[in-house]
């Protein structure tokens, strides 16, 4: 029995060593990021005098000199909106025509002050007054980051003139990207600016997902640029995805000042009818959904029907 209880302490005391000996090898070591297939960049815009960040997600399967040209979707919002596009076209591999999803904006490694001051300025519309509710409070905060009304806002023109002139080029060398399938996506503010881009007449978009746009930018702007539009024009070729969550209808902000979802109905109504033989509109509102949560349903759904094979 001595012999036997010895054995056991010693075993004991053997495993307890063990146990506490490898400490230091179960730490947490770090490794690099398995992104999958993303490849990212920054430039130097001439025009705008701004460094942008640009992330790349590769579609699935993609192989360098396939010979095969592929969809592109442009998302806003640099890496706060990447995440979500790109894993959302990524996990529908198989049900869409997987594009390449090119973000561009403020990296993750910048501050939010730096962001707010970006999106604000790029994505607002010129000859804003500002007068108005909602441009009141713009005003606001660019009173907040110390910038004059005139520097703060009213970017859009310089950002599509980047997206187009500068960005496109650049990654049109380097991956084979199909000119005539380009697409755009925003959220929010820069869900403004993609609803804005659509009646522009450098826009090289055929495709748009939008989720809450916050569609009183520019006091009605929006709406402007559409009946300028229509005037002169008999068919708009493209297919829009416009979408937002029911829940932001009952937010003071959103709603009652930023007219997301009042904003997105009344630009579909007027779309519908305007009867272009090329346009293609479907809105939908997500119930229980509110202005963040809403992003991920709305990317998925609007890849789903305008990326469809």
């Amino acid at each position: 029995m001595r012999i036997a209880t010895a054995t056991f302490a010693a075993a004991a005391a053997c495993l307890l060593a063990l146990s506490a000996a490898p400490v230091d090898a179960q730490q947490l070591e770090p490794r690099p990021v398995p992104l999958q297939q993303v490849e990212a960049f920054t430039f130097q815009s001439p025009s705008m005098g701004v460094r942008f960040s640009v992330s790349v997600g590769l579609p699935p399967g993609y192989k360098a000199g396939d010979g095969k040209k592929y969809q592109a979707l442009i998302s806003t919002d640099g890496d706060w909106a990447f995440p979500a596009v790109n894993t959302a076209a990524r996990s529908l591999a198989g049900v869409i025509e997987s594009p390449f999803v090119i973000s561009i904006g403020t990296g993750a490694d910048e501050s939010e002050a730096l962001w707010t001051q970006r999106r604000i300025y790029e994505f607002s519309p010129p000859d804003w007054d500002m007068k108005d509710v909602f441009g009141q409070l713009v005003g606001g905060l660019c009173a907040q980051m110390k910038t004059e009304p005139a520097k703060c806002t009213g970017g859009a023109p310089k950002f599509l003139n980047v997206i187009v002139s500068e960005l496109l080029p650049l990654v049109k060398a380097k991956y084979p990207i199909d000119p005539d399938q380009l697409g755009l996506f925003g959220v929010s503010a820069g869900g403004f600016f993609a609803s804005w881009a659509i009646f522009q007449p450098n826009s090289p978009f055929k495709k748009y997902v939008i989720s809450s746009p916050a569609m009183a930018y520019g006091d009605g702007e929006i709406f402007r640029q559409e009946a300028r539009y229509a005037k002169d024009h008999k068919d708009l070729a493209v297919g829009i995805y416009l979408s937002a969550g029911v829940l932001e209808t009952g937010d003071a902000d959103l709603e009652g000042v930023g007219r997301i979802v009042s904003g997105t109905a009344h630009l579909a109504g007027v779309l519908a009818g305007r009867k272009y033989p090329g346009l293609k509109v479907v809105t939908e509102f997500h119930p229980g959904m509110g202005h963040v949560d809403v992003v991920g349903t709305a990317v998925v759904r609007g890849l789903r029907t305008l990326y469809a094979k």
